[in-house]
């Protein structure tokens, strides 16, 4: 009985070893056959955005205005609704001496929301996002070639890492804040990663380093601590093309200026000074705040960096050629993961979504391992494939609970909007709804505190109940 069973187990071995070897050799063919076509992979690479594109779109028209959108639909601190781009730049400079100095990213806020078009903004907000996937692509590539593994993998980690996805993705303000000023900073960091040593004329190096300068200062103005990560990344991209002999182009200094002047212009807005007067900081506090800001990083990004451990050492095993450029750029991205996360000992809170940058980068440090571990054995190989295949299932299979949670919230404001309408119409002056919240990290539930601009905003005093 025994053997019978040994034998059987052997078999089973065999042909599932049979069946990967089979399905590894025609996925080789295949991709012999998509590189040495470079338009069909290009295609191939456009299609997978397209399929990503309607997911987050759905997202999107499904998650309506909530908290701070509010706020920001009216000139800041008034009861004004916008109604121009010119009281968004109103609203920014009151902003500006009477909250916080973010005024790039807020100004992006209040622009969406300038729009009474609820399809058109859920589009560009759709758009800001696959732009965000594609700028992970290249960071992680260092080439401006798409790789369609790649593209998956800097989805599906956004996806799944992102411990606060409706906040900083579809929520209006959070995504405006977190989702495009990392972008912002992605793009202006972009040149810097695929710098090559290649000079420019004169007229275009005079050009590109006034794009860079403003670049530089409109990205150094957009989020504290991932800006301020930015700015340390810059640094250690200058002092590598220095070891190894690079000639440094002016264009990368004026951006690293320009960078730092916008930080300043951030930082040390009146607003920023207002908010923080009464509040103090001491070593026990600093202390506490180091260990859990530790201990949250473990959390988010325990496994991720557990995984990019393993990935060292198959490149370093394998690999014995030409490590200094892979290592050296790996430890930009985490010096950047590390500068985002420990200075925010000195602000008075921490919140999911401004780890945003913060997980971007560290998925961007994965992700150039990933990339550069390359084909060395079948098994290698195969392990690849495994993971993309595990990715898009993973992801297909999370949807569908992101699907219930939406869709579910979405039908909450729709009767609220029925129950709105009678009432106003029987000029009834206040409705009260009961409270909700979602059930996964890509719904957003009531916010309390933004009644009163609720109130404003729907023309009837808004109440919620638990």
């Amino acid at each position: 009985m025994l053997n019978k069973i040994s034998f059987l187990f052997e078999k089973n071995i065999f042909r599932t070893k049979d069946l990967l070897f089979r399905l590894e050799s025609r996925l080789s063919s295949w991709d012999s056959f998509i590189i040495q076509s470079r338009s069909t992979y290009n295609t191939l690479f456009f299609i997978v955005l397209c399929l990503i594109f309607p997911f987050i779109l759905f997202l999107n028209i499904k998650t309506p205005l909530i908290g701070d959108d509010f706020v920001y639909s009216f000139i800041y601190q008034t009861q004004n609704r916008l109604t121009s781009i010119s009281d968004v730049f109103e609203s920014q400079y009151l902003h500006y001496y009477k909250w916080g100095g973010r005024s790039i990213v807020h100004f992006i806020t209040q622009a969406l929301l300038l729009s009474n078009n609820s399809l058109f903004i859920d589009i560009i907000n759709s758009i800001g996002f696959v732009a965000f996937i594609i700028t992970v692509h290249y960071h992680i590539t260092g080439k401006l070639k798409n790789s369609i593994s790649i593209l998956i993998i800097s989805f599906s980690l956004t996806w799944f890492l992102q411990p606060v996805f409706a906040e900083t993705v579809l929520w209006i303000t959070g995504s405006s804040n977190y989702l495009w000023g990392t972008l912002i900073i992605l793009l202006f960091l972009l040149p810097y990663r695929l710098y090559e040593n290649k000079e420019l004329s004169i007229l275009r190096s005079i050009l590109f380093s006034f794009v860079m300068f403003i670049g530089g200062l409109i990205a150094g103005w957009t989020n504290e601590n991932t800006a301020a990560a930015m700015i340390i990344m810059i640094l250690c991209f200058i002092l590598y093309y220095k070891c190894i002999n690079y000639k440094i182009p002016a264009w990368m200094y004026l951006g690293l200026i320009g960078s730092i002047i916008g930080y300043i212009i951030m930082i040390t807005a009146p607003g920023n000074f207002a908010r923080a007067e009464g509040t103090s900081i001491s070593p026990f506090l600093v202390t506490y705040r180091i260990l859990n800001y530790t201990q949250r990083f473990i959390n988010y990004l325990g496994l991720l960096n557990l995984a990019t451990a393993l990935l060292m050492i198959i490149y370093i095993k394998f690999n014995v050629n030409n490590r200094r450029a892979t290592l050296s750029y790996l430890s930009i991205y985490f010096i950047g993961v590390f500068i985002s996360i420990y200075i925010m000992v000195a602000s008075p809170g921490f919140p999911a979504r401004a780890w945003f940058g913060t997980i971007t980068f560290n998925i961007i440090a994965f992700g150039i391992l990933y990339n550069k571990i390359g084909n060395f054995t079948p098994l290698i190989r195969q392990a690849k494939y495994c993971v993309i295949l595990f990715c898009i299932i993973s992801f297909l299979a999370s949807f569908y609970d992101a699907y219930k949670d939406v869709t579910a919230i979405n039908n909450i404001w729709e009767e609220r909007m029925l129950v709105i309408n009678e009432k106003k119409n029987k000029n009834i002056q206040s409705v009260v709804f009961k409270e909700y919240q979602a059930r996964t990290k890509f719904g957003l539930g009531d916010t309390p505190y933004a009644l009163p601009y609720m109130s404003l905003y729907y023309g009837i005093d808004f109440q919620l109940e638990k």
